[in-house]
């Protein structure tokens, strides 16, 4: 077989795969939307794990006139360079207040300012790829909540909007394995719980958004239900066909690209506890998820939230509200205008870091091609 039929044939079936995944994913889709109006995910039975103080599967969302309000957002970048001797990463977080004024565009503020000089951090530690992978993630999400955190000393916002989870997300089976790394961690969590105090006390509230959110944990708990909603007409077809081997596949955003209308969000849902084992004897929070789909052609956000104060109804009302308001300017993009701003300022670009490298290697004695791993390097040129 010549290299043209191979590249052929691999892109046949690569087609059939996403095509049947397509297909199986529309069924699931269409079986959703029929039966959204008659769920009530307050009356599944417990063991399935859905704990949620709502009574629809969809609701859609209160208009909010977000005139008078600060709303504010904060994102991160880096660039992480593994070298000889030594790993380098630049680290720059931003965050973004925009002042909502009617009949007048926002007036914006950044912190600590638009477009801040990046930290310059190194290790030198004996560490793995995977373990310096997650401590240049643990040091960027320390940057980010301490500008999180300098933000709400500095100006009271009504909502501040973290890009990403709003939880320490890192990889637990390297962070226990060392004392360097532990420790990190210990001072990223510490960081996290200072940033909920300060909300608490200020009742600003706070919310995470996964903007490509690759979770499948609210189809996983739905796929559980199916034989317990196969009572519903919509749902006999289901039991004709192997269901489970089709749910697997699917992501929650997959299913509910077409469940949800543009201006509506699931149930909320109870995700998780913030604690766990580095955090004896400390208070804990709750943290709460919900999807929504905040513009006709894009994929609904992930929206994650720990309650701090209020209830639990009215902190989901009042955050789904304002992110969806701040979030309809161009119907193929739905994403918070603040957290959009606070990407473009925080985004570094590898030049950034080639310069410095090749600095340090002057200052050295080494040429920044020597500094190279043996995988970056490559000995022959064509042509010449």
């Amino acid at each position: 077989m010549g290299v043209q039929n191979k590249i052929d044939q691999a892109i046949d079936n690569i087609s059939q795969k996403i095509l049947k995944y397509n297909e199986n994913r529309k069924l699931f889709q269409d079986l959703f939307r029929q039966v959204k109006h008659k769920l009530n995910p307050s009356e599944f039975p417990e063991p399935f794990g859905i704990v949620t103080s709502d009574k629809q599967f969809t609701k859609k969302i209160q208009n909010t006139d977000v005139d008078g309000l600060k709303i504010a957002g904060v994102d991160g970048g880096v660039i992480h360079k593994s070298l000889n001797f030594f790993d380098i990463a630049l680290i720059r977080a931003v965050g973004v207040l925009f002042f909502h004024q009617k009949d007048n565009k926002p007036v914006v503020r950044y912190f600590p300012e638009e477009q801040p000089f990046p930290d310059i951090v190194t290790s030198i530690e004996p560490l793995s790829i995977n373990d310096i992978d997650t401590l240049i993630s643990i040091w960027r999400m320390q940057k980010e909540i301490r500008c999180g955190i300098s933000l709400i000393e500095e100006d009271q916002p009504d909502l501040i909007i973290l890009d990403g989870s709003v939880l320490p997300v890192v990889e637990y089976r390297y962070v226990f394995q060392s004392e360097f790394l532990s420790n990190q961690y210990k001072n990223l969590k510490a960081l996290y719980r200072r940033l909920y105090t300060l909300c608490q006390k200020n009742r600003t509230s706070l919310c995470g958004i996964v903007k490509d959110s690759r979770s499948a944990i609210l189809t996983n708990k739905l796929s559980a239900l199916l034989p317990h909603l196969s009572k519903m007409p919509e749902f006999e077809k289901l039991l004709e066909i192997d269901y489970r081997t089709i749910v697997k596949q699917l992501r929650d955003t997959d299913l509910l690209y077409q469940v949800l209308d543009s201006g509506e969000r699931t149930f909320e849902f109870l995700l998780t506890a913030f604690n766990d084992e580095s955090d004896k004897n400390l208070p804990d929070f709750n943290i709460h998820c919900f999807y929504l789909k905040t513009v006709e052609y894009d994929t609904p956000l992930r929206v994650e939230f720990p309650l701090l104060f209020s209830d639990l109804q009215s902190q989901t009302e009042k955050i789904s509200s304002l992110v969806n308001s701040v979030s309809r300017y161009n119907p193929e993009y739905g994403i918070p205008s603040v957290i959009i701003e606070a990407d473009a300022r925080a985004r570094l670009q590898e030049t950034d870091a080639d310069i410095l490298i090749d600095e340090i290697a002057s200052k050295i004695g080494y040429s920044s091609y020597s500094l190279q791993k043996r995988r970056s390097r490559t000995p022959f040129k064509k042509g010449g």
